[in-house]
């Protein structure tokens, strides 16, 4: 007997609720792969139930091959298992669908062509990024440095305000300070160019130090530790026009003596005429220049037996070079004024062994005033040529030794007048006389300069030469004083030694 619905036997798989909607044998699809609408849905059950009733009440219609419903359900199964499997496998060998199978595919495909449950949507560009939580954490992280910021900003700092210690909260500023009545400074006028008040109360609000350093900005922020000082504000003048004429400063000589030291830096002065442009009054402003000293002394050795043996003119060619090996063997120090032109190759080596055996090395001009100097006068000069002359000495020395040179120097015949002083000041610290002029540049003989060499006292500059001539007299001079002064007791020191005894008060 032919199987229907109704003897169907029950070892076949179930039907529709209850089986597995995805398992392979019941999975049902269109013919291009999608899966049609299983019995489970809500429109299936009510079109299922619809059959149903009408079965109960009406003739069954005749199955669509006629009797024969095996070939019905074999055509069905061959058309299940032709479909593609979602997992890939095809099962047995595909075959074409039937023609009127193909056209209910077809009508099913379309139903659902629109449906987004069987579309596969298109990611959104850059849905890949949590935006929303970054957001969310960049927001919270604005508002803690935002509250970390303004607790840092309103927290009390102590600072000094003319001299007392206090808390400053809210705005840490000179203006802060002013409104929170810690300082009460008053403004200050608008005066004419001799002081008259033109208006009150028109000048600077406050006159403020930080850390005395001046501000003039009231919104000049403060810190915890400043100390501020806040002070009534000065005038305003008014404008002006201005004629200014300079006044040269001097060199004030003081005292006397072989040491000639320069304290303190020169500076003009100026004479100012100003005619207010307001007022039309006229207010004359002097400004003092600063006049440096030149100390003239003798060095107070307190009784200490120290001499300073010096030599001018070298180096030269045989005698600086005698002059050296007396001293060594002697164990003697000297100063050893240099003219910067004899500071040849020969010369170079002398200045050096001189430098290196500890003597002192200082400048005597560079070509001993020559020209307008006539070779003795640094005063009959220009200001521009007494200049060279020590600045290319030092040159000379500093070439020898590549080191900077002593800023103490000799003057050519010791003519350092007051204009010399006032060219020279910025450029020397020290110009060194003497108290004991040897005469061997008069080459009065050996035994005269001897005699002069051996009447030193404590603290005695003596005046000897190296270079300038024949000085073989003075060679042997030395010679023969040298070690006599040494069993007198006296030791031979340099003038920048000479130079750390007080000055002798002579008053």
């Amino acid at each position: 007997m032919p199987e229907t619905p109704h003897n169907r036997s029950n070892d076949r798989p179930q039907q529709g609720r209850g089986r597995n909607p995805r398992s392979s044998e019941t999975a049902r699809f269109t013919v291009d792969g999608r899966p049609e609408r299983r019995a489970g849905s809500a429109a299936d059950r009510s079109a299922n139930a619809t059959r149903q009733s009408r079965s109960a009440h009406s003739p069954r219609e005749a199955a669509p091959y006629g009797r024969d419903a095996d070939a019905y359900r074999r055509r069905v199964q061959a058309d299940r298992t032709s479909r593609p499997d979602p997992r890939g496998n095809t099962g047995r060998s595909e075959r074409q669908p039937a023609p009127a199978i193909a056209q209910r595919a077809a009508r099913l495909h379309a139903s659902y062509r629109d449906d987004d449950r069987y579309r596969a949507k298109a990611p959104r560009a850059g849905s890949g990024f949590p935006w929303k939580p970054a957001l969310i954490a960049a927001i919270a992280f604005a508002c803690i440095v935002g509250g970390v910021f303004f607790f840092i900003q309103t927290r009390p700092i102590a600072i000094t305000v003319n001299g007392e210690q206090l808390e400053l909260g809210g705005s840490k500023d000179i203006a802060a300070i002013i409104e929170a009545g810690y300082a009460t400074p008053k403004t200050g006028d608008f005066v004419a160019v001799d002081g008259e008040v033109l208006e009150a109360g028109k000048g600077e609000a406050f006159t403020a130090y930080v850390n005395s350093q001046k501000v003039d900005d009231a919104k000049t922020g403060l810190k915890a530790g400043d100390a501020v000082t806040i002070a009534d504000g000065a005038n305003t003048v008014e404008p002006s026009q201005d004629t200014v004429e300079p006044i040269p400063f001097e060199v004030v000589q003081e005292g006397s003596g072989p040491l000639h030291v320069i304290d303190g830096e020169g500076a003009d002065g100026s004479k100012v005429t100003k005619v207010g442009d307001i007022s039309g009054k006229t207010f004359v402003e002097e400004n003092e220049p600063k006049n440096p000293v030149c100390r003239y002394y003798y060095p107070d050795t307190g009784g200490e037996k120290v001499i300073a043996l010096t030599f001018d003119d070298g180096p030269w060619p045989d005698y600086t070079e005698q002059v050296l090996d007396i001293l060594a063997e002697n164990d003697v120090k000297a100063t050893f004024f240099t003219v910067g032109d004899r500071i040849n190759e020969n010369g170079k080596a002398l200045v050096k062994r001189a430098h290196d055996e500890g003597h002192q090395i200082c400048t005597h001009t560079f070509d001993h005033a020559s020209g307008d100097g006539k070779g003795v006068d640094l005063g009959l000069m220009s200001a521009e040529q007494q200049i060279e002359e020590v600045t290319k000495g030092y040159d000379a020395i500093r070439d020898a030794l590549g080191t900077d040179p002593s800023t103490v120097i000799r003057t050519p015949g010791g003519n350092f007048g007051a204009d010399v002083q006032k060219n020279l000041s910025p450029h020397i610290s020290s110009e060194i006389g003497w108290t004991i002029d040897s005469g061997d540049w008069r080459l009065p003989g050996a035994d005269a300069i001897a005699e002069q060499l051996k009447s030193a006292w404590p603290g005695a500059i003596i005046l000897c030469h190296d270079g300038g001539g024949d000085r073989s007299q003075t060679v042997a001079a030395i010679r023969e004083a040298i070690p006599y002064l040494k069993e007198q007791g006296y030791t031979f020191i340099t003038i920048d030694e000479m130079l750390e005894y007080p000055a002798k008060d002579v008053s």
